[in-house]
């Protein structure tokens, strides 16, 4: 995949907002990928910023909206890691900054106390589509979307990502990890793809011991549920790249706590490395704000590669 060709497809909006809530923000389109990278590194000499793109995804053909926080001390001399937040069922690419979450003030803190490395965080919208790709065509089922959404994450957005941003762009500098649905769409993308991360989290992991009905959709998109569902995955994937994080709330939907029981048992089976934490808490934002920084540590704590 070729990151030159895909700016030249791919259209890309910003707005340096350093400090304002992404639901004041505004998104305006720019076309040169020099430009972009002149006022990232101008504007985070000083501080952290928050940016707010819209990108014209190929795979979707629509665009598709993208919040991404640069660490204070950017520039392109030097190289840094990039984690990838997703979403949960009717999130969006806010859910990150907001909602309690405040993973941009979080990664503040933690960079200023020297307990993680500085990172580049990208926390794209992917609708409610667990981040596979289950249709050629853009469809709606129920409260769900349908469509090449794998394809605009793994094609679109990374190479977009590398080509604009001064990132690690090899597996050693690229994670990814996100909450309920977005803990699927994350173990997928990596189970699928281990060459492309070294990181993989899944908080209150939405993953399945036996798909429900209402989801059987995910497995009709041309591909067996072998080759989709990430328990099935974990079995048939060699995951010895990959560092693994679990984690749910002692009072989590029972389904929840049991897919994650049903992953872990593959994961065991395969000798994967992994990491599994159980704490105080539900299914929701109060919980998942309890361990966002233990999140971040997991992600950038050992990382070293901007060096």
């Amino acid at each position: 995949m070729n990151g030159k060709k895909s700016i030249m497809l791919l259209m890309i909006a910003i707005v340096l907002l350093a400090g304002c809530s992404t639901k004041q923000a505004e998104r305006t389109e720019i076309a040169a990928d020099s430009e972009l990278s002149e006022a990232v590194a101008a504007a985070a000499s000083a501080s952290s910023i928050t940016q707010y793109l819209v990108v014209d995804s190929t795979a979707l053909g629509k665009q598709m909206k993208v919040n991404v926080y640069v660490p204070k001390g950017y520039s392109k001399e030097r190289k840094f890691p990039v984690l990838y937040a997703l979403h949960g069922k009717n999130g969006n690419e806010n859910t990150f900054f907001s909602n309690g979450l405040n993973i941009n003030k979080r990664a503040d803190k933690l960079i200023q106390s020297g307990e993680i490395e500085p990172l580049i965080i990208v926390a794209p919208e992917y609708d409610n589509s667990y981040g596979i790709n289950s249709s050629s065509v853009l469809a709606e089922k129920n409260e769900y979307r349908l469509g090449m959404y794998e394809d605009y994450l793994i094609e679109d957005l990374i190479p977009i990502i590398d080509t604009n941003y001064s990132t690690v762009a090899g597996s050693e500098g690229r994670y990814i990890g996100g909450i309920s649905m977005g803990g699927y769409a994350a173990f997928h993308l990596a189970f699928t793809y281990p060459d492309l991360f070294s990181k993989v989290g899944g908080h209150s992991a939405a993953v399945w011991k036996d798909t429900p009905d209402y989801l059987s959709w995910l497995y009709e998109g041309g591909q067996a549920q072998s080759e989709v569902d990430p328990v099935m995955l974990a079995s048939t994937t060699d995951l010895s790249g990959l560092s693994i994080y679990l984690d749910h709330g002692d009072k989590d939907h029972k389904h929840i706590i049991e897919g994650n029981i049903a992953l872990l048992e593959q994961l065991d089976m395969v000798k994967a490395t992994y990491e599994n934490h159980i704490s105080s808490g539900g299914h929701n934002n109060k919980y998942w704000s309890s361990q966002m920084d233990n999140y971040l540590r997991f992600y950038a704590g050992n990382n070293k590669s901007g060096q």
